[in-house]
């Protein structure tokens, strides 16, 4: 090869990645910067630390990427003179990120500078400075093994909460929570998963992920089986014509302290269970409303499965155990598990060989004289022999002992 063809192939292209490499004439470089930002006992005037740190700066999304100190500081491009004088511009991420700080604008982050009580939430908070890596890093803040930390950096401390400081905190007890610490488990939902990254927006907001009309697709992005059975079921085809009697996701289980059932913790507990349905199911203006039945915990608690329960027995029936748990359904439905043709099957879960007979028992009974004759007349029958017997019994004792005190009178 020639000398001219070498210099034609090698050199001038090398030249060219030196020149694309080299910052602009006049334009400070990275190691410009270090000089003074390298040294961690660098002040500023109100005693911030100004230190950064080189290699965790150029192992950053931002130093991998070739983006050097001016192009976030934008205000030094041009300046030559070192130390530079005066306060630097805070850094505009927007003009790099135009649709995530467009988002960010309209959330309740961006509307936290001009609430009531105005706090600034701004890009650093929640991604870093200088340090910040790829969400899928996991040394990254907003990595979802990281996401709690923080999210509750200023949700448990600076954000304030209508109801109370410890409602956020609640997540930490949750079982998505021990499912990201325990087990590691980077599916698991974290504050990102409900509420959003950059479009967080308050819950009375018809666009937030956890407004009533959106819970049941927001939990079913993780539970897509569970939100197919709502769906089906009774309350969920009330949902879907726009009720907002219905219960959803967190009216039974709560918002942030998710629990499992198994979790004596847990709102939905087995022998929680039966209050939780009868906040709605005993309401008497939405039993007027809808037609519904009232005394549903009043009846289930006279019961055997009710007493059983109360007295804190875990593998008795509830309401859950009857009537289903997400695919609830009337019991006109033929796929209803108190429809009467499925009564023996839902009865046989617990009762193994439970027939059809067995199953004409009645749980919800407000009248046992007038709708259930017969174990009215068994419960009174009962009654008249225990206190028969009982009377004997004291009668008997009341003998004895007015036989030994005149004994010892007569003595």
């Amino acid at each position: 090869m020639s000398r001219s063809g070498f210099v034609a192939r090698f050199a001038l292209p090398a030249a060219l990645v030196f020149l694309a490499a080299a910052p602009l004439s006049g334009q400070p470089s990275d190691d410009d910067c270090l000089v003074c930002h390298g040294d961690s006992g660098l002040k500023g005037g109100q005693g911030q630390s100004l230190f950064v740190d080189g290699a965790k700066s150029a192992a950053s999304i931002h130093g991998s990427a070739g983006i050097s100190c001016v192009d976030c500081h934008s205000d030094l491009a041009k300046v030559s003179d070192f130390p530079h004088a005066g306060k630097l511009k805070p850094v505009a991420c927007a003009s790099c990120h135009e649709a995530a700080a467009a988002a960010v604008g309209q959330s309740a982050h961006g509307s936290a500078h001009s609430g009531p009580k105005p706090f600034a939430v701004l890009c650093k908070d929640c991604h870093g400075t200088h340090e910040i890596r790829a969400s899928a890093d996991a040394s990254s803040r907003t990595f979802s093994l990281n996401i709690p930390e923080t999210c509750t950096a200023c949700h448990l401390s600076r954000v304030p909460n209508a109801r109370g400081p410890g409602f956020v905190g609640q997540y930490l007890q949750s079982v998505h929570f021990r499912a990201l610490s325990k087990a590691g488990l980077n599916s698991a939902a974290t504050c990102v998963s409900c509420h959003g990254g950059h479009d967080v927006r308050l819950v009375d907001d018809s666009r937030s992920k956890v407004a009533r009309p959106n819970i049941i697709s927001t939990c079913g992005a993780c539970h897509a089986g569970i939100e197919r059975d709502y769906l089906e079921g009774v309350h969920g085809k009330a949902y879907v014509k726009g009720s907002r009697d219905v219960p959803v996701c967190t009216d039974c289980h709560a918002e942030h302290d998710i629990r499992s059932p198994a979790d004596l913790g847990s709102i939905v507990y087995a022998t929680k269970v039966a209050a939780v349905c009868s906040r709605c199911h005993d309401d008497e203006s939405l039993a007027r409303q809808y037609g519904l039945l009232t005394s549903r915990l009043k009846t289930y608690a006279a019961s055997y499965h009710g007493m059983a329960s109360k007295s804190g027995e875990t593998r008795v029936a509830n309401c859950a155990s009857c009537h289903g748990h997400h695919d609830i359904r009337p019991s006109n439905d033929p796929r209803s598990s108190v429809n009467p043709a499925n009564l023996a099957a839902t009865c046989g879960t617990c009762h193994a060989g439970a027939g059809v007979n067995f199953s004409k028992g009645r749980i919800h009974v407000v009248s046992e004289r007038t709708e259930n004759r017969w174990a009215y007349t068994v419960k009174i029958v009962y009654l008249v022999v225990i206190g028969g017997l009982i009377s004997v019994f004291l009668a008997f004792i009341a003998a004895d002992l007015y036989r030994r005190l005149r004994g010892r009178w007569t003595r």
